[in-house]
């Protein structure tokens, strides 16, 4: 029972990181279609080659993946792994889904200023692409199945809840690697700033971030 119940969780969590794998590649090319037609002919050949950056990353993530998922058939057809390993990979299913509160560093993004669901669920997807392991706006955690939508009042709304800004974006995870990806030369933040001029961007490392489970989205 214990190995059939490791091989189930391997399978829940490859599942989901390949879905994401798929879906966030998707999702992180809108905001640089939108600002394509402010860029210099320069700044363009940078974007391509971070988008191409981006793309080889996403292959060779999706090809440990897989052979994650080999490995974890091959523990489990021979009779190998245990219970605290089990146990291990469920806590990290539960993390990732948002169903636990977790604490570790990573880095925050305050975005102060004009700002909608779209572009939101774009920097959402790109914290993703970066690694991020856990993220939250304000004090709302986002999980797997999160939605984002715009309100009457100009607010945003996060799995039903709106939320006023300046907006506090948390992401556990490498800070060094996160803060990089968000903040290089013809990333994100910079695409931000080209499409809202008036709104300030601040990301800054953190050395302990505590992120709140995922609670029943509003209806």
């Amino acid at each position: 029972m214990v190995r059939t119940n490791r091989g189930a969780i391997w399978a829940a969590i490859i599942a989901l990181f390949l879905g994401f794998a798929a879906v966030t590649q998707v999702h992180s090319q809108e905001v640089y279609s939108r600002s394509l037609n402010l860029e210099t002919p320069s700044s363009l050949t940078t974007l391509i080659a971070n988008l191409s950056e981006t793309n080889n990353e996403l292959r060779n993530e999706i090809f440990d993946l897989r052979r994650d998922v080999s490995d974890a058939r091959d523990s489990v057809a021979n009779g190998k792994g245990t219970l605290t390993e089990a146990q291990r990979q469920l806590l990290r299913l539960r993390v990732f889904s948002a169903q636990s509160a977790v604490f570790g560093p990573g880095i925050s993004i305050k975005v102060d200023g004009a700002f909608d669901e779209r572009a939101l669920s774009d920097l959402v997807n790109e914290l993703r692409n970066a690694g991020a392991e856990a993220i939250a706006v304000n004090d709302v955690r986002v999980g797997p199945k999160s939605y984002f939508t715009g309100t009457a009042d100009h607010l945003i709304a996060v799995d039903g809840r709106p939320l006023r800004g300046p907006w506090t974006v948390r992401a556990i995870g490498s800070p060094d690697v996160v803060y990089v990806a968000m903040t290089r030369t013809g990333g994100i933040i910079g695409q931000f700033e080209l499409i809202y001029r008036s709104t300030h961007f601040a990301v800054t490392k953190e050395t302990a971030l505590d992120l709140p489970a995922q609670v029943a989205a509003a209806r």
